[in-house]
């Protein structure tokens, strides 16, 4: 799936082409709108973006400015100008840049418009030619792993004093181009599931093609080291590309570099898994560190990362986990403080709930273990929030599926809820861990039904949502889910795009509205989605083949 930001400083442009693409059913993308550069600019700050269409002039920064802004935040997205006739010149000298793969007048047809963007939309595909990262991949292979990085940081997660006083002489030594006097952000992946009959060699091979698919995203703006280790993992050491220019950094400054780099992490690492998973036919899982740490933790995080993100595989479905903090992370030597923190227990249990909802009885049951080890838990006030914190959780979920009459028929109420029942915190977790058990043993999803429940679940929050936001980025949060796994899994499930059926239910309202009501036609199009009566009555000719006051007035005509 591609994304496309919209930018014009003229709404009703931006909102046109919105509706234009959203009606393109068999293209599968996710679309964000910006009225001003600044908006957009905010957008590519926070997102990938793979095809932007843009005013060539705006107020505040023309629209070859901006062009150059997007190359140096996302090196393959596709620019498309949106133009007057004065700028057929202007538009033609963009396209020598670079990057900038066509330029179409404003008032043009939006069969031309889509044509750009599809031509747009190749020129990507033909970028991500597997054999391309491959040759990479054979090269890098060809030069071996770089030993001595790799040992250098090892040594460092085994025990930070080795050489706490030679840190940068050993990082030079190693070319390791990270700070040592600058915190560090730590990701780590999983090949869940290798491709049949793989050799040691292929599976070596597809480890690098995975590094130089990411380091090809991280370089622009973030400064890297991978390793790969297990013979199916790989550990990223990250610390923001801003920090190399300059040495002078008060806290703020560094407070929003990390933040820049972890919203941008996130979205490169979808666009890995996507990648992969296109290119190189494996499926990579990835958890994310909560927060940048200390060299002097590297140990203990990655260690707990590694704990997080789980043995074996996923049955081919990956996972991209953040806040891996809800582990309890250590901040310092030894000091937990994850109980202490609201946030991090919730994240905690949220992803618990994820191997419950599963039916991933073996994932759960070894995270249940490991965050109800008596040694991590040695006060009682530290037993009692996290007791409270499973309970609710469990109980919460029990209800959620209609299991909790079920559950407390066969289970103790005041055992699940009352710490103080319990003889010591090994009873409390064990008894815990028996009405997980239960809860797993009734409710183990059958993924065809799961998914039929979700399908469900999208179709009643449309009705009910026709006038508000619809957009895929919306719907996925509503369920839970990435926008790219949401529309296949529609797609998969129903034969249909998300957005046809969409569009179907706001034109059978719409039908009735103009059939059994004499309000007006604008205000009936704000009510099924619709931001201008204009965009509605294209929508609904393109559908009925006649405008709504045609059917209005053929609904009343029969009626009398």
């Amino acid at each position: 799936m591609y994304r496309v930001l919209i930018v014009d400083d003229e709404p009703i442009i931006v909102n046109s082409i919105n509706l234009m693409l959203l009606e393109a059913s068999h293209l599968e993308l996710e679309i964000y709108r910006a009225y001003n550069v600044y908006e957009a600019l905010d957008c590519l700050k926070k997102n990938r973006i793979d095809v932007v269409i843009s005013d060539i002039r705006m107020p505040g920064m023309s629209g070859i400015e901006l062009h150059k802004q997007i190359i140096e935040s996302w090196p393959r997205c596709k620019v498309i100008f949106l133009t007057g006739y004065n700028d057929f010149e202007y538009a033609r000298h963009a396209i020598r840049t670079g990057g900038v793969i066509d330029y179409v007048l404003k008032n043009e047809d939006d069969h031309v418009i889509l044509a750009a963007v599809e031509k747009a939309f190749a020129e990507l595909d033909k970028m991500d030619d597997s054999a391309d990262y491959m040759l990479d991949a054979r090269k890098k292979l060809q030069l071996s792993i770089p030993a001595l990085q790799r040992n250098t940081l090892f040594d460092l997660m085994r025990d930070s004093s080795l050489f706490s006083n030679e840190m940068e002489k050993r990082f030079e030594e190693s070319d390791i181009p990270l700070l040592p006097n600058k915190e560090v952000y730590l990701v780590m992946g999983r090949v869940d599931e290798w491709m049949e009959d793989a050799s040691e060699s292929e599976r070596m091979l597809l480890l690098y093609a995975c590094q130089n698919i990411a380091e090809e995203y991280l370089t622009p703006t973030i400064v890297n080291v991978s390793v790969a280790f297990e013979s199916n993992k790989l550990v990223w050491f990250m610390q923001p590309r801003e920090f190399l220019g300059e040495n002078d950094w008060d806290k703020e400054q560094e407070k929003q570099a990390w933040e820049h780099l972890k919203t941008r992490v996130y979205s490169i690492l979808e666009s890995l898994q996507m990648t992969c998973k296109q290119l190189l036919k494996i499926s990579i899982s990835l958890v994310l560190a909560r927060e940048p740490f200390e060299w002097s933790s590297l140990g203990t995080h990655f260690h707990y990362l590694k704990t997080l993100l789980g043995q074996g595989s996923n049955n081919g479905q990956e996972l991209l986990i953040l806040d891996s903090d809800q582990f309890g992370l250590n901040s310092g030597q030894g000091q937990s403080y994850y109980l202490s923190e609201s946030q991090q227990v919730k994240m905690q249990l949220e992803v618990l709930e994820q191997y419950l909802a599963s039916g991933q009885r073996e994932r759960f049951n070894g995270l249940f273990e490991e965050i109800t080890d008596a040694k991590e838990l040695a006060e009682y006030k530290n037993q009692l929030e996290m007791f409270c914190s499973l309970s609710l959780s469990l109980i919460s979920y029990a209800i959620r599926v209609g299991l909790f009459d079920e559950l407390f028929m066969k289970m103790d109420l005041g055992k699940t809820t009352q710490y103080d029942a319990h003889g010591s915190w090994s009873e409390a977790a064990a008894y815990l861990a028996k009405v997980a058990d239960y809860l797993l043993e009734q409710f183990e999803p059958v993924p065809e039904e799961q998914s039929q429940r979700l399908i469900a679940s999208i179709h009643h929050y449309i009705q009910t949502h026709l006038g508000g936001d619809l957009s895929l980025t919306k719907l996925s949060t509503h369920v839970h889910h990435s926008p790219t796994y949401l529309s296949r899994l529609y797609k998969r499930m129903t034969g249909n795009m998300l957005s046809d059926y969409i569009t179907e239910v706001r034109m059978k309202k719409a039908q009735h509205q103009l059939a059994h009501s004499t309000m007006k036609i604008q205000d009936i199009a704000i009510q099924v989605g619709y931001e201008a009566a204009p965009q509605f009555n294209r929508s609904f000719k393109k559908m009925f083949k006649m405008t709504p006051q045609e059917y209005r007035d053929l609904s009343f005509s029969a009626n009398e």
